[in-house]
């Protein structure tokens, strides 16, 4: 280092000219920084618009393909599928309730009238009495067909008119235990329903046979009867315009067939049972009754038919031979 002494005036400039140095360094930084800030900002831009304009580019092209017919077929499908999935629910939680025996948590609420009675029991004045119907009923009809599984027991609701009116070879055996819908009480059996009617109570109707004939066939128009006199062997009914006779005649009076099996709603038809053998039958209110000619001379040759099981199980429907005639009635000499 130099000993010399550093005049002042030559001190003062260097440093301004240090100042000035540094000053016009930031200077060209800060001019570096803002420029490199508007380049980003300006490239950021850029690319937001590149995007938008990608993604109005996607949704015109969409725009263009769409399908309206299979847009339409794929939300058929899709309700479709939904519907069928409502309904196995509904079933699921229907076979969980009839397994429980209680039905009556699965009610539909209807806002028209209460069912009207079936029509009201009736002796017929050809038979003899009735203790001898019911006794007959009970100790010459042996029960056939009948399941040979585990049943469910019969309600004591419906023990006493069970037993009654013939028991298991006028009803077969139970097939559900005792259900109740829309707060009526009933059980089904092979051949036929039981139905409390408590607002009968006291009376003989308190308890009633199911129309099981009536729903088993509804939809089937069968031909009226003339109008002919009654004879021993074969009677008119004026309330449903048919006629029973002859054999079907004799096993309707021996089970106290007003009360068990109500009017006729058809004459004597040809129909193919599940054995796949066409029998004569014929239709009554609450029941089938059923002429089996390969049990002739024996307990089994007229049965009641299983319609309970029919309707309830759902095993069978009507399948009549067409077409159905009324019966054909001799003339009187």
């Amino acid at each position: 280092m130099s000993d010399e002494p550093i005049d002042d005036a030559d001190l003062r400039k260097a440093i301004r000219q240090a100042n000035r140095r540094l000053e016009q360094k930031s200077e060209a930084e800060r001019r570096a920084l803002i420029q490199q800030a508007v380049e980003q900002a300006m490239n950021e831009e850029i690319a937001e618009k590149r995007l938008e304009s990608e993604r109005v580019a996607e949704i015109v092209g969409e725009e263009v393909a769409r399908d309206p017919a299979r847009e339409a077929a794929l939300a058929r499908d899709q309700a479709k599928s939904a519907a069928l999935l409502l309904v196995l629910l509904l079933l699921i939680l229907w076979l969980i309730a009839a397994a429980l025996g209680r039905l009556d948590i699965i009610r539909f609420n209807t806002t028209g009238p209460a069912p009207a009675p079936t029509l009201a029991p009736r002796l017929s004045d050809q038979s003899s009495s009735v203790n001898s119907a019911r006794t007959g009923a009970s100790s010459d009809i042996a029960a056939i067909n009948s399941t040979l599984q585990p049943t469910p027991a019969i309600s004591p609701l419906f023990q006493e008119y069970y037993n009654a009116h013939g028991g298991e070879p006028i009803f077969g055996k139970p097939i559900s235990p005792e259900l109740m819908v829309n707060g009526r009480r009933f059980q089904w059996f092979e051949r036929g329903r039981l139905e409390e009617w408590p607002e009968f109570a006291g009376t003989p109707y308190a308890v009633q046979g199911g129309r099981l004939g009536a729903e088993f066939t509804k939809g089937i128009t069968f031909p009226t009867q003339s109008f002919f006199v009654s004879q021993p062997n074969m009677r008119y009914f004026a309330e449903t315009k048919h006629g029973v006779s002859d054999r079907f005649l004799q096993f309707w009076n021996q089970v106290d067939g007003m009360i068990t099996l109500g009017f006729p709603i058809s004459d004597q038809v040809q129909e193919m049972l599940p054995d796949k053998q066409v029998y004569t039958v014929q239709y009554f209110e609450r029941g089938r009754i059923e002429y089996h000619p390969q049990q002739a001379g024996t307990p089994f040759e007229m049965q009641i038919g299983l319609v309970g099981r029919a309707l309830f199980l759902n095993e069978s429907k009507p399948n009549i031979i067409p077409p159905p005639q009324p019966t054909q009635v001799p003339l009187t000499q």
